[in-house]
């Protein structure tokens, strides 16, 4: 859906709940057109002002349903040679991995066919507790990436990852190992419901789905949780501990102690004190091996509200404690 102010494709204003099989397959047309064809190629579809693309979009808006129908096998037609030919394959092998906007549509795809019907079920939970249901959008998700560097020789974990968008996210903007590991169980269901929709969706645009996993469990438990290894090459973990009680938070934090130098932690609250100092005293808390900054995020950014907020990048930095080691020990 286009933004009204920047004129420009906003894949915040797709409505998830509300599935409108028109206008999945207008933006699908146009996400095709513009990804996956060369300028010659297009001109075979011609553009807003004539041809089959000017036809979806003249009869999408006047809801003509035999038009849009029309429109839309003719544009199968083209589609079709172009695909018998092996154009189409080749422009996704040039691709690599989606954009931002394709990646959104993808999603948007998976989520209106496992999830949005049954929605209602993820409000099941207590109220003000550390099962408190609630996404990051997007667009907060792509500022994630690009704020921690995720690539795809990358390791990223979401620790109570909901229904899984993050991590698919993740994965199809990056091509990177994504793991999720989530405690309630309706939502790890449907998490590996969109996981499997996912592969299949991704597998029809042409596109690398990476290495994804999700587990039903709780990540404090280390003795029975299967991913704790995965944790220790993490490169990134999120926490949306927007909610998480205190005792929960630091739990956590005694987990980041096995986590590779140089580990990322993402999350809505800080996991360090904001007057700790590293001293005598404290060196030996887990706080004082993470490096941490604050970043804004502004409105349209979390599910759980519409204004802004703010959230950190912990990194694992063990130099600083150095020192203080060196104190007690001498050098080594």
């Amino acid at each position: 859906m286009k933004n009204p102010h920047t004129g420009k494709y906003d894949p915040e204003l797709e409505d998830k709940d509300e599935y409108n099989p028109v206008t999945d397959l207008y933006r699908t047309a146009n996400f095709i057109y513009d990804y996956y064809l060369t300028s010659d190629q297009q001109a075979l579809l011609g553009d807003e002002s004539h041809g089959i693309m000017r036809n979806l979009t003249k009869h999408r808006n006047r809801r003509n349903g035999p038009g849009f129908i029309q429109a839309v096998k003719d544009f199968n037609q083209v589609l079709r040679q172009l695909k018998e030919q092996g154009k189409i394959s080749e422009q996704a092998k040039a691709m690599r991995h989606p954009s931002y906007d394709l990646t959104c549509h993808i999603l948007y795809q998976v989520y209106s066919r496992t999830v949005a019907q049954e929605a209602d079920a993820l409000n099941n939970y207590i109220a003000f507790s550390n099962y408190v249901y609630g996404e990051i959008n997007t667009i907060l998700v792509k500022e994630f990436i690009e704020k921690t560097n995720i690539r795809s020789n990358s390791v990223f974990m979401d620790l109570g990852c909901g229904i899984g968008n993050v991590v698919l996210q993740v994965a199809a903007q990056t091509g990177c190992e994504s793991y999720g590991i989530e405690i309630m169980e309706t939502p790890c269901k449907y998490a590996k419901r969109q996981l499997r929709e996912y592969a299949s969706r991704m597998r029809a645009w042409r596109l690398p789905t990476g290495k994804v996993h999700f587990r039903h469990g709780d990540f404090l438990d280390v003795d029975a949780n299967d991913m704790y290894s995965t944790l220790k090459r993490a490169d990134v973990l999120l926490v949306n501990n927007y909610a998480f009680d205190p005792a929960t938070n630091h739990k956590l934090a005694q987990l980041f102690l096995d986590l590779k130098e140089g580990a990322k932690i993402i999350s809505l609250k800080s996991f360090v004190p904001k007057h700790h100092k590293i001293n005598q005293r404290t060196f030996h808390m887990p706080e004082s091996i993470l490096r941490v900054e604050e970043y804004e995020y502004f409105s349209e950014a979390v599910s759980w509200t519409n204004n802004g907020g703010v959230y950190y990048i912990s990194t694992v930095d063990r130099s600083r404690l150095k020192p203080f080691y060196e104190g007690l020990y001498g050098h080594v």
